[in-house]
């Protein structure tokens, strides 16, 4: 992991612990430590939290090495659920998915921890990470679906990720197993 992007994290890591705020690994660095390694440029949590606690976050940042991503980030707090920030030193952007979805909390809850050096980091299960690019659907994503399938289909536990997007998807009306199961049934 290149040494910005790893200051990064465990800056973030720190300012969510000393908060006791719950948290998790998705995006890009997730879908690396669960076997397909890719480039990416920012991080992506998702944490346990309500909007007026990423609120309270974003009124906090003076004491942390992270600024708002820009002015009037409350408005995309609010309305998008995501606090997107800025590391002061490394420039590099946090995205802290606020998650407030039970699919959220209970994909908090099952993440593993991995330890990397001295940092020891949650990282939401493959199931999940399966379920969260397939809900997003945006051409990395797929990529990333077929990496991870391709890295872990045997370990994947095929019924419980379905069944998981099938129920999160007809929540939303959106054929997310659909997604994972084309992705399932390509050749290795």
């Amino acid at each position: 992991m290149e040494q910005g992007l790893w200051l990064t994290l465990v800056d973030a890591i720190a300012v969510l612990e000393s908060r006791s705020i719950k948290f998790a690994l998705i995006g890009g660095l997730a879908v690396s430590l669960r076997g397909q390694p890719r480039m990416t440029f920012d991080v992506d949590l998702v944490i346990l939290a309500d909007i007026e606690q990423a609120l309270q976050l974003a009124r906090e940042l003076s004491d942390t090495p992270f600024e708002p991503l820009f002015a009037g980030v409350e408005q995309v707090v609010s309305t998008s659920f995501i606090l997107p920030l800025r590391h002061r030193s490394t420039g590099i952007r946090v995205d802290l998915a606020i998650g407030m979805s039970g699919f959220e909390q209970e994909a908090v809850g099952r993440a593993t921890p991995i330890a990397i050096g001295k940092a020891i980091i949650p990282v939401v299960s493959v199931e999940d990470l399966l379920v969260m690019k397939a809900l997003a659907g945006r051409p990395q994503d797929d990529q990333d679906i077929r990496g991870l399938v391709a890295t872990q289909r045997d370990a994947i536990d095929w019924p419980r990720c379905l069944a998981l997007a099938d129920q999160l998807g007809s929540s939303i009306d959106m054929d997310i197993a659909g997604r994972l199961r084309a992705a399932r049934s390509r050749p290795a």
